[in-house]
């Protein structure tokens, strides 16, 4: 893993939620999994982690949804933009969704997750390397604390 963080800034559509943070723009990566096309309506999410400690709201505050037993996701409840996505026992692995980022031109992912949960005509940066959540233990092992498999059903 390239760790290299940089300060980013970034917020929802309406501005009502503005953010800075430590992000690791190098790390970018395309979610597959059902919960994330579910709650970005998109078939993939496209996300930066987040330096533990550094994010901090400058104008309002996000409300969060309980996606998972393991993870929340923060959106604006004035326009609905999804922000961001925390553990409450896992800080290393929040990240922002780079549609947030105010500069989100600076970001290039570097590989897809979750890809038995693609969708078989999305095809985008098929270059990159293509990881299953069975190639990722800690995700497994968290997704099986919780009950749960990694589409989101119950195991």
């Amino acid at each position: 893993m390239n760790i290299n963080y940089v300060q980013v800034t970034g917020g929802c559509f309406c501005g009502a939620v503005r953010y800075k943070a430590e992000a690791n723009l190098d790390e970018a990566y395309y979610c597959h999994c059902k919960t994330c096309q579910k709650t970005s309506g998109a078939p993939a999410e496209i996300a930066v982690f987040v330096k533990p400690g550094s994010m901090e709201f400058v104008r309002g505050e996000p409300r969060f949804y309980q996606t998972s037993p393991f993870g929340r996701r923060g959106f604006c409840s004035e326009c609905g933009s999804r922000l961001m996505w925390m553990s409450p026992d896992k800080a290393d692995w929040t990240n922002v969704s780079i549609g947030s980022l105010d500069d989100p031109e600076h970001v290039v992912p570097i590989e897809h997750n979750c890809v038995e949960s693609q969708l078989p005509w999305y095809r985008v940066a098929e270059e990159l390397p293509h990881l299953r959540s069975e190639d990722d233990p800690e995700l497994m092992s968290a997704w099986a604390g919780a009950g749960m498999s990694h589409d989101g059903s119950s195991a």
